[in-house]
C-alpha cells in the first residue's frame, strides 16, 4: 500500500484522538521510520491492518468502524489533494462515472509496474449505481467509508449495500448505492 494511506491515517488519528494515542501505537509499527512514512513508498498491507487494529484497540472502537471513519476522512483529504478530478461533477454518480477512467487510465499510467485492482462502475438507473472492485486486500470497510465521505461531499443521502461475489473464480466486492434525496 502506498505510504499516503499510512500518513493520512496517522494524521486523522492525531487530529481525532490526540498525539498521545499516536505515540502509544507508533513504537509497535514494523513499517515506516518510527511512524514517519513516505507517501510515495510502498508498505506491506499487513502493516496498515496492524496500524488500524492497534489504533482501534487504543481508542476502544471496532476496527471495521475505525476503518470506515478513516475512509470518510480520507475522501475529504483526497478532495483537497486531487481537486481537479472532482471539478465539473454535480452529483455522486457523475463523479463515480469518472472514477473508472481515473483508476484504469491515470493510475495505470502513473504506476505501470503495479497491478491496479479490477474495477467496474455502472449506473443502473437514475437512483442506483453499482461499483465492483477486485483486490487481494480486505478493504471493504475502507471502500464503504470512502462512499460515506463522497455522499457528504455531494450532500446526498445514499444507502450503501456491500457484498462479495465470485465471478470466473475471482472474488469481487460489489457495492450498490441507492439515492434517496438531497440533504438540506
Amino acid at each position: 500500500m502506498k505510504g499516503i494511506f499510512f500518513t493520512e491515517l496517522l494524521e486523522m488519528a492525531e487530529r481525532e484522538y490526540g498525539s498521545q494515542a499516536v505515540d502509544k501505537i507508533v513504537p509497535f509499527l514494523d513499517a515506516g521510520d518510527h511512524g514517519v512514512f513516505n507517501v510515495n513508498m510502498d508498505y506491506p498491507y499487513t502493516q496498515f491492518h496492524e496500524l488500524i487494529n492497534r489504533l482501534a484497540e487504543e481508542v476502544r472502537i471496532a476496527p471495521s468502524d475505525l476503518t470506515k471513519l478513516y475512509g470518510e476522512y480520507l475522501f475529504s483529504r483526497l478532495i483537497i489533494l486531487y481537486r481537479p478530478h472532482f471539478a465539473g461533477n454535480s452529483d455522486v454518480f457523475e463523479f463515480l462515472e469518472q472514477i473508472d477512467y481515473f483508476i484504469h487510465v491515470k493510475l495505470q499510467a502513473d504506476f505501470p509496474h503495479k497491478g491496479i485492482p479490477g474495477f467496474k462502475a455502472e449506473r443502473i438507473s437514475q437512483n442506483t449505481f453499482a461499483v465492483s472492485y477486485q483486490s487481494k486486500y480486505d478493504l471493504i470497510d475502507l471502500a464503504i467509508g470512502l462512499f460515506m465521505g463522497c455522499q457528504k461531499f455531494f450532500n446526498e443521502d445514499l444507502t450503501v449495500n456491500a457484498e462479495i461475489k465470485t465471478e470466473f473464480d475471482k472474488e469481487w466486492v460489489c457495492i450498490t448505492l441507492n439515492k434517496s434525496r438531497v440533504l438540506v
